[in-house]
């Protein structure tokens, strides 16, 4: 008489992926409406920092014309990092399962998948306002800093002058540094703020401010010049309740995102005690190359 294995990790995956799958499918990414999201082929992404060709000069007649070049700078890395999680379905809860908690463990996985994923996109912009162990963009300062140094001469600020909450006079003096931006050889940029990302703290502040047809908060019946500018995206994982960031469209930033392995699941009958493992494995490197097209305060 032959043997056969018990198979049971085979009898359990295909329902259990379908509710990691479906699960993961029903909640909405965030960490995609900010981030530019790229797959990746290599073990890091790296960039490099380049300052182009400066304002063209005057040239009185018969002289020679100025001749210019380019200016290199540093360079960054994003270097792909890799997670793993496991869980184990016993044959015990298998065989006396009545209450539908093997499926529960599988949409736990997934939101555990979820979790860190959106957490480790969002903490780029969690951290970016901290020098000591915050998000260092490839010209050496952090993301959101008052004195970006250009490679021109000079430095540019994308940060409020003094940390102030949301509010008309944030978002104006925002929209001001967004309008005068510059690139590395001081000439201006023309960045175009399109969105207004905040955390679920400030959300009906948001509304109010981006919605109202007269200043919100005051009786003067001012007319309201920051209504319907901004299109406000809220994210569950920024963890300050104050800070909150203006942002030009994807095209025009430098937050990243890249997938060296998008999450995958393996399954196999456990020998030993007779259970069922399931594990995912995913890659992934996220970070910010570059502080143009993004500006911020911490709030207050």
């Amino acid at each position: 008489m032959s043997t056969t294995r018990p198979q049971f990790a085979q009898l359990l995956a295909p329902g259990l992926h379908d509710i990691i799958y479906e699960d993961l499918e029903d909640q909405p990414e965030e960490y995609s409406q900010t981030f530019n999201v790229s797959p990746s082929t290599r073990a890091y992404e790296e960039e490099v920092l380049m300052a182009g060709l400066g304002a063209v000069p005057t040239k009185p007649e018969g002289e020679v014309l100025k001749m210019d070049d380019p200016i290199q700078g540093g360079s960054a890395r994003l270097t792909a990092q890799s997670y793993a999680l496991g869980f184990q379905v016993t044959r015990e809860m298998y065989q006396d399962d009545l209450y539908g908690k093997i499926k529960q463990v599988a949409n736990d996985f997934s939101a555990s998948i979820k979790q860190t994923i959106e957490s480790t996109a969002a903490n780029v912009l969690n951290n970016a306002f901290t020098s000591s162990t915050g998000t260092i963009t490839i010209d050496g300062v952090t993301l959101y800093n008052t004195a970006h140094p250009l490679l021109g001469g000079g430095t540019y600020s994308n940060r409020a002058s003094t940390d102030i909450s949301l509010s008309i006079t944030g978002l104006q003096e925002i929209t001001l540094l967004f309008e005068n931006m510059v690139n590395e050889r001081g000439l201006i940029k023309r960045s175009i703020p399109r969105e207004l990302l905040i955390p679920a703290n400030l959300q009906f502040v948001a509304g109010e401010i981006l919605n109202s047809a007269y200043k919100p908060f005051t009786g003067n019946n001012e007319v309201n010049t920051m209504q319907g500018r901004l299109e406000p995206v809220m994210n569950h994982y920024l963890t300050s309740k104050s800070a909150w960031f203006v942002m030009s469209e994807k095209a025009q930033h430098h937050l990243q995102f890249f997938w060296r392995e998008q999450p995958s699941f393996e399954n196999q009958d456990d020998f030993y005690t007779k259970g069922a493992n399931f594990s995912t494995f995913f890659r992934f490197s996220t970070g910010a190359w570059y502080w143009h097209g993004t500006c911020g305060s911490e709030g207050l």
